[in-house]
């Protein structure tokens, strides 16, 4: 599994700390980390331990969200609510989980400025994910297999690791 973002989140700050959280996680973790640039707004990433990509917002929907059932499942609203409303692509900012053959298993629905909404969803954004997971112990993703959890489990349910 890897993490991909979706750059560049529509405030600089956000977008320098999701940078900064990606490297911690490959630095300490072993996570590998890519970048998907779809919207470049704050200048040329430097130092990045991982892959980085020009791409644009239909390509990143055609490849990753379209026809998804893995993230059909995982996500909540379908990608075509939270990623393509009213016939304008909202990706930029957000962060998706990719297995080892390129699928995306699961994806931010809300980029790391985003305020939340709804019962229950109000603090659930991409940056609150990577803080999750780039600050021990964490409580939603086994770092050892990288599968997602819904916060609750006291073990991997993949490899049975015991969550902190």
């Amino acid at each position: 599994m890897r993490l991909r973002y979706y750059a560049d989140s529509d405030i600089r700050e956000h977008h320098e700390h999701v940078l900064q959280l990606l490297r911690t996680l490959h630095d300490n973790h072993g996570i590998v980390v890519e970048i998907d640039r779809i919207d470049e707004q704050h200048g040329p990433i430097t130092e990045f331990p991982g892959e980085m990509r020009a791409s644009t917002p239909e390509d990143i929907y055609e490849r990753d969200l379209k026809r998804n059932r893995a993230l059909n499942q995982s996500i909540e609203p379908t990608p075509s609510e939270g990623f393509k409303r009213y016939g304008k692509f909202d990706i930029a900012g957000n962060i998706a989980l990719v297995d080892d053959e390129g699928t995306v298993q699961w994806a931010s629905t809300l980029p790391g400025y985003a305020d939340g909404y709804g019962p229950g969803v109000e603090d659930r954004t991409a940056m609150d994910f990577l803080e999750d997971i780039a600050t021990p112990p964490s409580n939603r993703v086994c770092v050892e297999c990288l599968h997602l959890l819904d916060g609750d489990e006291r073990f991997c349910p993949n490899c049975g690791a015991e969550l902190r």
